[in-house]
């Protein structure tokens, strides 16, 4: 593996495959991406598209019958002198593994009440992580924690620490979920869809909380969601997804202000603007995703896009085209 200093993780042509009685799902086909020292990459697309999947063949994590087909990932550990590990060498149960997550990657969840065990208290899952990786005692586990609520902006962190998940509201679960997954300093965080349920007063202080924590510690983020407008506050880079591959990669302002893909367009065009007379009709992507068992020949937006070219786009897939300077697009206008 290359010794690339400006580099946290490196994925190259993942494909992960669920295989069911109905058919295979290819959830991922192809996905190749970088996450950059200290910054934070944005993931985003449609649901279905194959975001969560990524993050979870990062950590390990995809339930059976999910399987990894082939690709890999490799991940460069701060904690041991920025060596090279390739994840998807290792065993799902092994120790090495085990001391990745939650030490060196850590991953909030999309649902805090269901990420959340409901029979222990905040403490005692917060303390679990620092035990089992920082190797203190329990005492000492139970200051960290109070110590990282405080951090999050949680209010009362030595009475949070007592409650259970119920006890708390939304806003309040997830400020404990990001407390857990930065108990360790990790190198990366994956945040995926950390924001969801959430009213927007909260989730804009949920973001400006993640801002200031990744700019305190240097950690990098890999950011999922659906929505633009936080691509367009938190992030420093962006890859667009659609159908378990990515289409498009650029740097925040590039992807907003030049959009290249087709797919990329439609989604900027259809989010509504301050300004805009109220009887203007949103635009829309017409058709619908294909069914997670099809197989789309060619490009796999070609049948809902607007620029689509019969026997070229319906026929190969077109590669990953540099347009700019580390502005990417697989689309057979570019190429």
């Amino acid at each position: 593996m290359e010794n690339n200093d400006d580099i946290v993780l490196r994925v190259e042509g993942l494909y992960t495959y669920f295989h069911t009685t109905l058919g295979t799902v290819r959830a991922l086909n192809g996905v190749s991406y970088t996450v950059p020292r200290g910054k934070v990459l944005g993931i985003v697309g449609e649901s279905g598209c194959g975001k969560s999947v990524t993050s979870l063949s990062i950590m390990q994590l995809v339930p059976p019958p999910g399987k990894i087909e082939q690709g890999k990932i490799w991940f460069r550990a701060a904690r041991r002198g920025g060596e090279w590990i390739e994840i998807t060498q290792l065993d799902r149960h092994s120790e090495e593994m085990h001391q990745l997550r939650g030490d060196e990657i850590s991953m909030i969840f999309q649902e805090p009440m269901t990420s959340l065990n409901p029979v222990f208290t905040i403490g005692q899952q917060i303390g679990e992580t620092v035990q089992l990786h920082q190797g203190v005692d329990r005492e000492e586990a139970r200051q960290r924690s109070i110590d990282v609520l405080e951090q999050v902006a949680m209010p009362n962190p030595e009475r949070i620490v007592d409650n259970y998940p119920h006890q708390l509201s939304g806003g309040m679960r997830q400020r404990a979920m990001i407390a857990m997954a930065l108990s360790c300093t990790p190198t990366m965080l994956i945040a995926d869809e950390p924001t969801t349920a959430l009213d927007v007063t909260t989730e804009a202080q949920i973001l400006d909380l993640m801002r200031e924590l990744q700019a305190d510690i240097g950690m990098s983020i890999m950011f999922i969601t659906h929505n633009l407008g936080v691509i367009a506050q938190m992030c420093d880079e962006v890859a667009v997804m659609y159908l378990g591959q990515i289409v498009e990669r650029a740097p925040v302002d590039n992807l907003f202000f030049n959009p290249k893909h087709p797919y990329t367009t439609a989604l900027l065009k259809s989010i509504p603007h301050i300004g805009s007379r109220s009887r203007d009709r949103l635009a829309s992507i017409r058709g619908m995703v294909p069914d997670p068992y099809s197989t789309v020949p060619g490009c796999p937006f070609h049948p809902r896009c607007d620029s689509f070219m019969p026997g070229i786009c319906d026929a190969d897939m077109p590669e990953i085209t540099p347009v700019e300077p580390e502005h990417y697009v697989r689309c057979y206008l570019y190429e």
